[in-house]
């Protein structure tokens, strides 16, 4: 906080000159404030772009991969339908087959 204020002091009018007043230590505060402000810049403006860059990202997804997404769950729900309708023609096969062999069997079977 204090290097952050200093940083606030330096840039102003005048306010590099009260930092001098303290020497050295002045001198060094008021250039670790100025670099503390550009290093809190720097990563704000990457962070900015990174923020961009995933919402770009997001995009592209929405774009491509939920088309391809629905596609396949369409694909899936045909395919679940056509094993029902396997399923049902199978168990009408199998009963005829029962009902076959018990009328063979002459209702014996059970």
């Amino acid at each position: 906080m204090l290097v952050l204020a200093a940083a606030d002091v330096a840039t102003e009018s005048g306010g590099l000159d009260l930092l001098t007043q303290y020497g050295v230590l002045g001198i060094g505060l008021a250039v670790l404030g100025v670099f503390a402000r550009a290093a809190y810049k720097r990563e704000v403006d990457r962070s900015d772009r990174l923020e961009a860059e995933v919402f770009r990202l997001h995009a592209a997804i929405q774009d491509r991969h939920i088309p391809a997404l629905e596609a396949a769950a369409h694909a899936l729900e045909d395919a679940t339908l056509a094993l029902q309708a396997i399923q049902q023609r199978q168990d009408v096969d199998r009963a005829v087959a029962e009902r076959d062999r018990d009328r063979r069997d002459g209702g014996r079977g059970r």
